[in-house]
């Protein structure tokens, strides 16, 4: 019995648009059994179907291994929601293609599995935290993703989960054709000045940074709790970003208690999270 553990991930972080995200310590765990035919447990019926996007990347590297597909009892056990900006797809799609690379005993490295990752998802802004841990900048650069680590320091997250559900396509839609270059000069600085804020655990720097011009903008029209959250992180010095494409939002401080203080203000759901400093990994059974 193998099991893989993959963490949540948050891309975009607020200046960082299709290119950053953060490991978050909230993990799902995927278990590949031996099975006379295969199967889906723990998980919504809808998803548990050949169709289910973990089995897809599983025999898709399979493929990639050159190895016969195996029938194989998978069984899911995550609380972290669909379509709220967490990157359960990503999620998914690592947990497979780590899978099989550990059911056939293989040697793919992290490079090899963010590759595959990436072709599949079409994007390395959520696999690659996923995959490395921590947070990430990724490009991509003739159909290939490089990816940057960066460390982080002790950070403290408010995830904030409203109920409704924001798909990727719906939150794309609202996106402008273009922006001003001094707007485009702008954000290269606050990502830039974001990044080491995150590193060095600099608070009042990183909360100046987070003034994003590429999509906040239009996304909050999407997602009803924003203007009232972000004014409080406004007045009490908090950054707070939409995590991926929405709902769901992220508040982050060294100083718990004032996050304790904007959780008791909320009539959403709410989760005390870190950044996790590793990524995927798997348990043998």
């Amino acid at each position: 019995m193998i099991k893989v553990c993959v963490p949540a991930t948050s891309a975009n972080c607020c200046v960082g648009f299709d290119c950053m995200g953060i490991a978050l310590d909230w993990w799902s765990t995927f278990t590949f059994d031996v099975a006379h035919t295969t199967w889906v447990s723990g998980c919504d019926p809808q998803f548990g179907t050949p169709d289910n996007l973990v089995l897809q990347a599983f025999y898709h590297t399979c493929e990639i291994l050159d190895v016969k597909k195996p029938a194989v009892h998978l069984h899911i056990e995550t609380d972290i929601p669909f379509s709220h900006g967490f990157g359960s797809s990503a999620t998914c799609i690592v947990a497979g293609i780590i899978g099989a690379n550990a059911w056939f005993h293989k040697n793919l490295t992290k490079n090899d599995v963010l590759k595959i990752a990436t072709d599949i998802e079409g994007h390395p802004d959520n696999v690659a935290p996923a995959i490395f841990g921590a947070a990430t900048v990724s490009i991509m650069v003739d159909g290939i993703p490089h990816m940057t680590y960066i460390p982080t320091a002790d950070w403290q997250i408010l995830a904030i989960v409203p109920e409704e559900t924001i798909s990727t396509k719906a939150a794309r839609k609202v996106l402008p054709s273009s922006i001003s270059f001094d707007h485009a000069k702008q954000q290269v600085a606050h990502a830039l000045v974001f990044e080491q804020a995150l590193q060095t655990g600099d608070e009042n720097a990183l909360f100046l940074s987070c003034v994003d011009y590429l999509h906040e903008p239009y996304r909050k029209a999407l997602i009803p709790e924003y203007e009232g959250i972000h004014t409080y992180c406004q007045a009490h010095a908090l950054s707070m970003w939409i995590s991926g494409s929405g709902s769901s939002m992220l508040v982050i401080s060294k100083d718990k208690k004032k996050l304790d203080d904007l959780a008791d203000t909320l009539d959403v759901p709410w989760h005390h999270v870190q950044i996790s400093q590793k990524g995927a990994y798997v348990e043998y059974e």
